[in-house]
């Protein structure tokens, strides 16, 4: 604590002692609520003028780091950016609301509904798909680097992999939301297959027994051998046509599919329709009307939701999905708990829920 520090020619002395003084309060050496030497101290540890150092201790105050206001001198505050602040890092970059998932979109919003109610921040970033030039990942290395973030939540774009460097090259910790775990990684696991046997569950129990699913292209790609199994072992009849793969920045197409699926004169129609994805689940409802089939009579419906951020549905159904609510609850825990240094659960699994089913 005594020996004296002094800055390299190449960085600006302010910047440097700034820095120092947040990797001190990250590490601990300085710790949350405690008050900092004094500044003739720090001016001698440092070699920096009164001016200087004035100047980094405005730098520190706006950053979060320290409070300078109590005229006792200046202290951490109990809780630094390094302990509250998360940082929500996209694959994607929003480009309209047709093409932006809803999914992702509910990310965003509990991530301000938990900026509010808890004392915490969650600032968000997009583009983080490993091209280091982008403005977004600039400004998140920076956070990362000057230890005002505690961690990092990746949400990758299925199928894709989130690009993972920053945290091997800085060990923040970090976790990451995805359909497949990255080892070494917690990783919060969207159980879709879950969603697929319990909305056939549900369908079953209603005597339902030829079932159609509307999602979108890769999901109809990878998992409709594991559909058509599941429909099977719980005696629904289905056709390979009845699982439609659907874009979603093409919600017409969802609508037409299932107007097409239901319309009257087919010698034979499902009476059970799943929508895996909820960005399909308002214009594939809207086929149901156009074709005029009644609901539920002729058909049941279960609809994908992000709870609590459910989107339209125009006819009854069931809704059934994910709350994003412990599940951003689980990622900050995740990295509260590797920030303590203890092990952290690799794999955090999130199964589908029905809506009736979610806690208060």
């Amino acid at each position: 604590m005594g020996n004296t520090i002094t800055a390299s020619r190449g960085a600006d002395k302010y910047t440097f002692v700034a820095s120092e003084i947040r990797r001190r309060i990250a590490t601990g050496e300085f710790m949350p609520g405690t008050q900092l030497p004094h500044r003739t101290e720090l001016e001698q540890i440092f070699q920096v003028s009164k001016v200087t150092l004035q100047r980094v201790m405005n730098i520190l105050i706006e950053d979060g780091f320290i409070d300078a206001t109590r005229n006792k001198g200046s202290f951490v505050v109990e809780r630094p950016p390094h302990l509250s602040r998360y940082a929500l890092a996209f694959q994607e970059t929003p480009r309209g609301n047709h093409l932006w998932a809803r999914f992702w979109m509910a990310l965003v919003n509990e991530a301000s509904c938990r900026e509010r109610e808890d004392n915490v921040s969650i600032p968000i970033f997009y583009g983080i798909d490993g091209q280091s030039d982008s403005s977004d990942y600039r400004k998140l290395a920076l956070e990362v680097e000057e230890h005002r973030v505690a961690g990092v939540i990746f949400v990758a774009a299925h199928p894709r992999e989130p690009d993972l460097s920053l945290l091997r090259r800085t060990g923040v910790p970090g976790v990451t939301i995805q359909s497949e775990p990255q080892q070494g990684v917690p990783c919060v696991v969207i159980n879709y297959e879950s969603f697929i046997i319990r909305a056939l569950e549900h369908l079953r129990a209603r005597g339902r027994r030829r079932v159609a699913f509307i999602c979108p292209p890769d999901y109809a790609e990878n998992r409709s051998e594991f559909m058509m199994a599941q429909a099977a072992a719980y005696g629904f009849e289905t056709r390979p046509y009845w699982i439609q793969g659907i874009g979603l920045e093409m919600p017409a197409v969802a609508r037409n599919c299932v107007h097409l699926l239901m319309a009257p004169g087919q010698p034979e129609r499902p009476d059970a329709l799943i929508i895996t994805d909820d960005n399909l689940t308002e214009a594939a409802t809207k086929g149901l009307l156009a074709a005029g089939v009644k609901v539920p009579a002729e058909m049941e419906v279960v609809g994908h939701a992000n709870f609590p951020w459910k989107t339209p549905c125009v006819v009854e159904s069931r809704r059934l999905g994910y709350d994003v609510r412990p599940l951003l609850a689980a990622c900050l825990q995740s990295i509260d708990v590797q920030r303590s240094g203890e092990t952290a659960p690799q794999i955090i699994d999130m199964t589908a829920q029905f809506e009736d089913e979610l806690s208060a």
